[in-house]
C-alpha cells in the first residue's frame, strides 16, 4: 500500500445492551469534529445495523487522503478522547478493514 494513496476503511462497532443511543450521539460530536478539523478526511459518516446475535452495530464508512491522513486521525485528540468514552459503550473489540478502490463509483449520492 502507498502511503500516498487514497485509504478507504469500514469500522463495525458492536454496541453494549442499552447503549446505542449514547453510541451514536458520541459518533454524532466525533464526526462534526473531524468535519470540521480533518480537511484530509474525504468521508466520515456511519449507519446502525444488528449483528447476526441481534446485537447493535454501527458501521462507520471513512475514506482519507493517503496513510498519513489516517494516521493523524487516529492521533488526534478529538479521537483519542472518543476511544476513552467509547470503552464503555463497546460490547466487543472493533473490526476495522481498510484497503484501497478496486471496482464501483462513488458518485450521485452527497451525504
Amino acid at each position: 500500500m502507498s502511503s500516498s494513496e487514497i485509504v478507504h476503511l469500514v469500522a463495525t462497532i458492536t454496541v453494549q445492551d442499552g447503549k446505542i443511543q449514547q453510541a451514536i450521539e458520541t459518533l454524532k460530536g466525533l464526526a462534526a469534529e473531524v468535519q470540521k478539523s480533518e480537511p484530509d478526511v474525504l468521508r466520515y459518516f456511519c449507519f446502525r445495523t444488528k449483528n447476526e446475535k441481534g446485537q447493535d452495530q454501527l458501521v462507520m464508512i471513512e475514506k482519507y487522503t493517503s496513510e498519513e491522513a489516517h494516521k493523524a486521525h487516529t492521533t488526534s485528540a478529538h479521537f483519542q478522547a472518543f476511544q476513552k468514552e467509547a470503552k464503555d459503550l463497546l460490547a466487543g473489540p472493533l473490526d476495522i478493514k481498510s484497503g484501497h478502490f478496486v471496482a464501483g463509483y462513488e458518485g450521485r449520492s452527497n451525504l
